[in-house]
């Protein structure tokens, strides 16, 4: 918030204990941001985010071996980079960009064959 100025409108987080003490909550008052929690010992109702940073923080590995902040943040661009373009997802058998691709054809086709049938 500092750096960029922006402020979020909602806040997700689990139930952790720095998540719900009142100088946290007191944060996000005064930045207007709305907290939303997942239910205590549900972490399957954010399942899709879970799974996400588990394998994000697997695949990145120990931060600690990083010099300074800056190569870090490399890091974690790379490593974003990596996981939408090029990791195979296990559900969609493929990158996500490829499979955005896909679907972004079967729309473009689906559209230009109603606006066939209405010619």
């Amino acid at each position: 918030v500092e750096r960029s100025g922006a402020k979020p409108q909602i806040f997700h987080s689990d139930q952790g204990s720095e998540y719900v003490s009142g100088q946290y909550e007191r944060l996000l008052e005064n930045l207007g941001a709305r907290p939303s929690q997942s239910k205590k010992s549900s972490p399957w109702e954010n399942g899709h985010q879970e799974s996400f940073y588990n394998n994000f923080k697997l695949e990145l590995g120990d931060v600690r071996r990083f010099r300074d902040l800056g190569e870090l943040v490399g890091a974690v661009h790379s490593q974003i980079r990596y996981y939408n373009t090029s990791r195979i997802h296990t559900a969609l058998k493929m990158p996500p960009i490829v499979f955005r691709r896909q679907q972004q054809n079967k729309n473009a086709a689906l559209v230009a064959a109603v606006n066939l049938r209405k010619s």
